[in-house]
């Protein structure tokens, strides 16, 4: 009792200090009246089930303020749809109520709007593909916490993110033009994203992907173009067709023509896809694949079928006898064109013959490619928006691999995604990566930041002493408008030119300077010059090149323009210079065409400078109408040059050129015209006005060589005639059979004489034929053997007794020969069995293996011996 008495002895001087503070202060505010009561908020639109809290700040006549919300007095006109306690209001149910506000005689209302609150707001489609100028509709439903629902299709805010795109209207959607855009309809505090297609081409797909030819062939390729929706058109002539090398192989609505042996890619393009056919010319063979695209399961199997197309127009199927290779074995084997899938992945298969070679290329269980539902997103760190992901596999089906992918993101500070659903920590952008099967897609990640901002003028032109001022627009995604003059950071490269302050512009000084407004991350430029000269043009600065004949003149104006728009003719005050002063002369503007040549005018004048290209009797090019000439003994051919100036114009001055032939042995020249003299090869030279071109010509020249048989298949013993006939440089033919040279590479199998090919041997052999430098070759095969066979395969035998067995071989071209006692009979075991000219005698109980070979075949007989 001693203690709580002292203590409260102890507080007792303090309870007084502080009342006597407490009486002075309330003296002191008394004094200060209060002027008006402020809330932070004048209106409030609210779900039920929402809380949102006022502030109430006092404004005293000395200036003064005081935050009273405590303080405050607050009642609601209705408790049962808004509920008000110290500033904090609580929506009960959908109506509207009044929030009064009252402190020290001071009164503010508030109205309430109360919403139901939307739990879920429902799109009828995910996604809309439309061609040019089709319509779609989607219909909008709410579902409220209540449990009602409610169509809001015509109540809900729709816009596009692309209006260049497509147009909205309560949901009814119309394509404008090609393209991707992103459809966002927004009621009370939901809102939903739309991706919408206008005629996107998802696929274009040629039926060859890569194509043979002959000289002077033709094929059609069929272009199938696969839309968003599902739908398949044949656009082979709606698609645009390109060759990169035309005098290789030309095309015109699919049809691809062969002109010139070697390599063209021929393109075709429609919308926003494009394809290539890798396309070969050849003059003499060319080898065909029956797929150039392969689709797999793995560990099955597929034979390719290889054609070589011949000159003759016969085909084969080489498949056995060329050279396959795989790019990756452990993907895909090939062996004679069959192909064996062992794991997933991507090969390529190469075919050789010859120096041919064909390509396919094998897909085994991989996805064809990856489509994510947004390349790029602008959103707010209080979304939590998710993208999807499809995979288009070879066999044509579709599959949504959005949980299954890798997804990352380039920097998890500004946000995170877990399969495919985005959180956002903080302004900023980033890039999502979604991953599988090999391939990988993105996406643009915007947050909290504008789309771009820009300034209401690029340029500016003006005089010292000028200003004007400039605005800055921050856009944001879905096309919403924000002006950030004021808010924007504003720099100048250059004070002493152009001084800014919020998008304030004064000229201070003649130069040019670069002002720059950043706002946020995003940047823009407004170039500002200041009294200085703009640039100097000339009448003639729609010409590329000035031409003039000797003794000619011609006189140039030159206009200074400044950065105010005023202008001035200055020919007589620059200073004019030529290059080449032999071939023009200038004085204040007038060309005087002295000899000929090539020269450059230059004009100077206050800093700025422009040239003038001038030509005095000369050619830009000089072009014969021929590459190249073959002609016999005493012809003739009549050349024709064509002189173009720089500016495009022609002329024929064969006549005025100076014409040499290389080897006028060979042939002569005049005025144009070759005459052939003797069997060779020259070059006829044509000069005019300082161009030089070239022409081959070849007198009495074998241009090829070539056989009325391609392939020979013979019998020991057989003759085939072989005709030689040479394509001589004029297009005539030569029967030179005779006159030829014939070698074997092989004379134990066969033997030629003028053509006359004799089969002296089993085998294969070459034949070639030459004449003139020129040779072909002829593949022979002597006694190639399809089958060999005997008439009996088990012969059970008693001891002592002999058998006689019969071999038969068929040949390639079906005939068949009782080879019984040309082939080579050989047993395994001659104390049971022996064997000489297919006849088997039983030497000793037990089993043995008879061999027959003939002409590099064989066969066996299985021989059991019995007591």
């Amino acid at each position: 009792m001693m203690i709580a008495r002292k203590s409260k002895l102890l507080l007792l001087p303090f309870l007084l200090i502080f009342a006597f503070i407490s009486s002075f202060g309330s003296t002191a505010l008394a004094a200060d009246e209060i002027s008006r009561l402020v809330l932070n908020k004048n209106e409030l639109t609210m779900e039920v089930g929402d809380t949102l809290a006022m502030t109430a700040t006092a404004v005293y006549e000395s200036g003064s303020t005081e935050t009273v919300t405590v303080k405050t007095d607050w009642n609601s006109s209705a408790n049962d749809v808004a509920a008000v306690y110290a500033g904090s209001v609580t929506a009960k149910k959908a109506g509207t109520a009044v929030i009064t506000a009252t402190y020290s005689d001071k009164t503010v209302i508030v109205n309430v709007t109360v919403n139901k609150h939307v739990r879920s707001l429902i799109k009828d489609k995910q996604s809309v593909d439309l061609r040019l100028g089709q319509s779609d509709q989607i219909t909008l439903t709410a579902y409220y916490d209540d449990g009602t629902n409610e169509d809001v299709t015509q109540k809900a805010e729709w816009s596009f993110d692309k209006d260049a795109i497509a147009t909205v209207v309560n949901g009814k959607i119309t394509g404008l033009s090609s393209g991707t855009a992103t459809l966002t309809a927004q009621y009370n505090n939901r809102s939903v994203t739309i991706p919408v297609n206008v005629e996107i081409v998802k696929r274009l797909e040629p039926d060859q992907s890569q194509l043979s030819l002959l000289l002077h062939d033709s094929q059609t390729i069929k272009l199938t173009a696969t839309f968003p929706d599902g739908s398949v058109e044949d656009v082979t002539d709606k698609a645009e067709w390109e060759s990169d090398h035309p005098d290789i192989a030309d095309v015109l609505k699919g049809k691809i023509t062969g002109y010139g042996p070697g390599q063209a890619m021929i393109t075709a393009t429609y919308g926003t896809q494009s394809v290539e056919i890798k396309t070969d010319v050849d003059k003499a063979i060319k080898l065909d694949l029956d797929q150039q695209q392969v689709y797999m399961k793995k560990n099955s199997t597929t034979q390719l079928q290889l054609t070589a197309s011949y000159a003759d127009g016969s085909t084969n199927n080489i498949a056995d006898r060329a050279d396959w290779s795989s790019s990756d074995e452990s993907v895909v084997y090939v062996d004679k064109g069959k192909l064996v899938a062992n794991a997933t992945g991507e090969a390529t298969i190469t075919a050789k013959y010859g120096e041919r070679s064909v390509t396919a290329t094998v897909d085994v269980d991989v996805a064809k490619r990856l489509t994510i539902s947004q390349e790029s997103l602008s959103m707010k760190t209080t979304d939590t928006p998710a993208l999807t992901l499809s995979a288009a596999f070879n066999d044509g089906t579709t599959a949504d691999v959005t949980n299954q992918a890798t997804w990352k993101v380039s920097d998890d500070n500004i946000l995170d995604v877990t399969n495919g659903k985005i959180t956002a920590f903080k302004a900023g952008e980033a890039t999502i990566t979604a991953s599988f099967g090999g391939k990988s897609v993105s996406s643009k990640i915007y947050v909290d930041i504008p789309t771009y901002i820009k300034a209401s003028k690029k340029n500016l032109d003006f005089q010292v002493g000028s200003y004007e001022q400039i605005g800055l627009t921050a856009v944001y995604s879905g096309s919403s408008e924000a002006d950030v003059t004021n808010k924007a950071e504003w720099t100048t490269s250059d004070s002493s030119v152009a001084e800014v302050s919020n998008g304030l512009i004064t000229a201070v000084g003649k130069g040019s300077a670069t002002v720059t407004a950043k706002y946020g991350t995003r940047t823009v430029t407004v170039q500002v010059s200041v009294g200085i000269l703009k640039s100097l043009t000339s009448d003639k600065d729609s010409i590329s090149n000035i031409v003039l004949k000797k003794g000619d003149s011609q006189a140039v104006a030159v206009t200074a323009t400044y950065t105010d728009g005023t202008t001035a003719e200055v020919s007589k005050d620059a200073v004019w210079t030529s290059s080449n002063t032999k071939a023009v002369t200038v004085s204040e503007g007038v060309l005087k065409a002295v000899a000929a040549g090539e020269t450059v005018i230059t004009a100077e004048y206050g800093g700025k400078s422009l040239t003038l290209n001038v030509q005095v009797d000369m050619a830009s090019t000089l072009a014969p109408n021929v590459t190249s000439i073959a002609i016999d003994i005493g012809e003739t051919k009549a050349i024709v040059i064509t002189a173009t100036d720089v500016n495009g114009n022609t002329s024929d001055v064969t006549s005025q050129a100076q014409w040499t032939s290389s080897t006028p042995a060979v042939a002569t020249v005049a005025a144009g015209t070759v005459t052939a003299v003797a069997n060779g090869k020259t070059t006829v030279t044509a000069t005019y006005g300082g161009k030089t071109v070239t022409i081959p010509v070849e007198v009495g020249a074998v241009q090829t060589v070539d056989t009325d048989k391609k392939f020979i298949s013979m019998k020991t013993g057989d003759s085939v005639q072989v005709n030689l006939t040479a394509m001589l440089a004029n297009g005539s033919k030569k029967d030179v059979s005779t006159s030829g040279t014939w070698k074997s590479s092989n004379y134990k199998v066969v033997s030629v004489d003028n053509g006359l090919v004799t089969a002296v041997g089993s085998g294969k052999a070459n034949i070639s034929g030459t004449y003139n430098g020129k040779t072909i070759s002829i593949p022979v095969e002597v006694d190639t053997l399809k089958y060999l066979k005997t008439d009996i395969v088990n012969v059970e035998m008693k001891l002592g007794a002999t058998y006689n067995v019969k071999a038969t071989a068929t040949y390639a071209d079906q005939s068949e020969q009782d080879v019984t006692l040309p082939a080579l009979w050989k047993s395994n075991n001659i104390r049971i069995a022996d064997v000489k000219d297919g006849v088997i005698q039983a030497n000793g109980k037990g089993k043995a293996v008879i061999s027959v070979t003939f002409g590099n075949m064989k066969t066996t007989v299985y021989v059991t011996i019995k007591e």
